[in-house]
């Protein structure tokens, strides 16, 4: 009798643990347990990064060549931004997960990461791929109190992602879709110019077969060997070695060669040229470009380029008194 009823026992006591294993198995993904990170993978191994979103008419298509990263658009190549890029790569190469937000199409549309919504990446190391990820939407929840001991508190960003061929939607840290909802210019390289501004010693300016230098000598700068205005040379100093291009236009728009440029000369770099090519275009005027970023080629009038990078000299001179 005793043998019989432990038996039962045993059998009724084995029947539990297998109830709390199912239950553990088909219900734990909720848990932070299932999957600890969405994607991760070495930054360093990805030699290219391809974009696909549904709102655009072509696949960005990024690639490293072992010394710089290039957009391969419409059968062109231009330079890309690297440090957008590995700032990408870097955000998707170490993902951890908050929780666990659903699956299947339901959970897809409401997360935005089905395939006709969601823009899909995929990271690849020669013709293996590493990584391939559907970026859905983000939600920002405020905190409850705004302020606590004078601090201001951050709130809690969110963005979900789907892994290519899995049913899973995951909740993680981070706003990702703004990275990935562009055009394909916007991962260009936009640099004119990217410079020390205390190395830069000397400007010469070409304009109608005239030239006119710009330069510092023992402290001052001369103009021609005319006293400038050193606080006015030091502002516009500043802002060309730092300038950037915003809208980028395509070569054919050139009727000729550019009618005035300037040349940076100084200490550690070498001499940069920024030319202006005047156009009939009303809405572009000049198209500007520069020599350290050949090949990229900027309306002069968005953000002001031409008038920020071509000064008249008289603006350079004292004011009189």
């Amino acid at each position: 009798m005793f043998k019989k009823l432990s038996s039962g026992i045993l059998i009724i006591f084995l029947i539990i643990l297998m109830a709390i294993y199912l239950i553990v198995r088909f219900s734990g993904p909720k848990d932070r347990t299932f999957r600890d990170k969405a994607v991760s993978f070495d930054p360093a191994s990805i030699t290219q990064m391809l974009i696909d979103n549904p709102g655009q008419d072509e696949v960005i298509d990024l690639q490293f060549t072992g010394s710089r990263w290039e957009l391969h658009s419409k059968g062109k190549v231009y330079e890309a931004d690297s440090n957008v890029i590995k700032t990408i790569i870097s955000q998707l190469s170490d993902l951890p997960t908050k929780q666990y937000a659903g699956r299947g199409p339901d959970a897809w549309e409401k997360h935005e990461v089905t395939d006709e919504t969601a823009p899909l990446v995929t990271m690849k190391s020669g013709d293996k791929t590493v990584a391939s990820i559907y970026i859905g939407k983000f939600t920002f929840t405020m905190p409850k109190e705004q302020q606590q001991q004078f601090r201001q508190q951050q709130g809690d960003m969110t963005s979900y992602v789907r892994l290519g061929g899995e049913d899973e939607v995951y909740a993680v840290d981070g706003v990702l879709r703004i990275n990935f909802n562009r055009e394909a210019d916007e991962y260009r390289n936009k640099t004119l110019s990217n410079l020390n501004p205390d190395d830069i010693t000397r400007m010469i300016f070409e304009k109608m077969g005239t030239s006119i230098t710009l330069e510092l000598v023992e402290g001052n700068w001369l103009l021609d060997g005319m006293p400038a205005d050193s606080a006015s040379v030091v502002s516009y100093r500043s802002t060309l070695a730092r300038l950037s291009g915003n809208k980028f236009v395509e070569e054919n728009i050139l009727q000729g060669p550019p009618d005035q440029s300037l040349r940076l000369e100084g200490n550690n770099f070498s001499p940069v040229t920024i030319s202006a090519y005047p156009v009939a275009d009303t809405n572009i005027h000049y198209v500007i470009t520069s020599s350290q970023n050949p090949g990229a080629y900027f309306n002069g009038k968005e953000t002001d380029l031409y008038n920020r990078t071509f000064k008249q000299p008289h603006e350079l001179l004292p004011n009189p008194q």
